[in-house]
């Protein structure tokens, strides 16, 4: 697998509609003010996969930089981009979930001209309630298609297992409808634990059952890197088909000097970020490593000029538990 790595890389999904690109560009904790000329520069470098969400309140910076980078590079289509975006965990259910999958669209159908004020500030909080990404601005409440803007969602996630069983599967059915209708090509959850994954599993065969479209999971997103290895969740993505994309795969370089990464550093030549991005790419994830700086961004991408070794791949799957972040998917609700 390794020998066919490049960063045009893409991943099949099983819903079909295209694959994903493998490797990605997060932008978790980037001020908004940042965040178009950090994703600009990710595109320019190559990337064509962005990974974003409501409560990050970048997504119009993401629209934004994506619709600058089509404008300035007609080769390149909008089915080349890939934008993954999330149903804010804070929120819970049916309704909220219908409200915020509007509002993120209002987002990727109205993309803010460069100049516009709006790109210096954060974008509204999700709220559930509110359909529109800027309510003041009697644009963004017109009736847009796929048409208008980047026209669609590339892939929407529920951000956490947030509320009840009952939320859960009616922000799922919220989820599901809106790619019936194609606002969104590809669906998927994140920092769901196994047990999240069955029950979601069984709503969707029950939803089918009822004659009623379930939906397909074809992505699962969480923490992965050799310190948090998911066996449990990587066995049962792997028997469903399940694509997983990786945040932090860095561990946020908590683990840096680690004499894990050592001796593949001095063998190598490579940074220890470049070395973990790597190891997730051979693991076969879609890792999707975060920076503001240039530098970090472009080293964060050359990868693709070494291989670990299969002994240097398995050594490094530890199967250990270190979180470097919170973790929902040992929620118990």
């Amino acid at each position: 697998m390794s020998a066919a790595l490049s960063i045009a890389r893409r991943l099949s999904l099983s819903g079909g509609k295209g694959g994903i690109p493998q490797l990605g560009y997060g932008v978790y904790q980037c001020p908004a003010a940042k965040t178009t000329a950090t994703t600009l520069h990710a595109l320019q470098t190559g990337y064509r996969h962005i990974d974003t969400a409501g409560i990050y309140r970048n997504e119009h910076a993401v629209v934004a930089a994506t619709t600058q980078f089509l404008s300035a590079n007609p080769s390149v289509t909008r089915s080349d981009i890939f934008i993954s975006t999330k149903f804010a965990p804070h929120l819970q259910g049916y309704e909220a979930a219908r409200n915020s999958i509007a509002q993120s669209l209002s987002h990727f159908r109205n993309p803010l001209a460069p100049g516009d004020r709006r790109l210096k500030l954060p974008a509204n909080r999700p709220d559930g309630r509110s359909r529109s990404a800027w309510p003041d601005d009697p644009e963004f409440s017109k009736e847009k298609t796929e048409n208008d803007g980047l026209g669609y969602i590339d892939l929407y996630l529920i951000h956490a297992p947030s509320g009840s069983l009952n939320d859960r599967n009616g922000a799922w059915r919220a989820l599901v409808e809106a790619q019936e209708r194609g606002e969104i090509k590809h669906l998927g959850v994140s920092n769901y634990g196994v047990r999240h994954l069955r029950e979601l599993y069984d709503f969707i065969a029950a939803e089918e059952r009822a004659g009623r479209p379930g939906g397909k999971v074809e992505v699962w997103q969480g923490e992965i890197h050799p310190w948090l290895s998911r066996h449990d969740i990587r066995e049962f993505c792997e028997e469903h088909g399940i694509v997983i994309q990786a945040y932090s795969p860095l561990a946020r370089a908590t683990k840096f000097g680690d004499k894990l990464l050592r001796e593949v550093k001095e063998r190598t030549g490579k940074s220890e970020a470049q070395i973990l991005v790597r190891w997730s790419l051979q693991m076969g994830f879609v890792p999707l490593p975060k920076s503001e700086r240039n530098d970090r961004i472009e080293e964060n991408a050359a990868v693709f000029d070494f291989e670990l070794t299969e002994e240097e791949v398995k050594k490094l799957d530890t199967g250990r538990y270190e979180p470097s972040s919170w973790d929902p998917t040992v929620w118990t609700n």
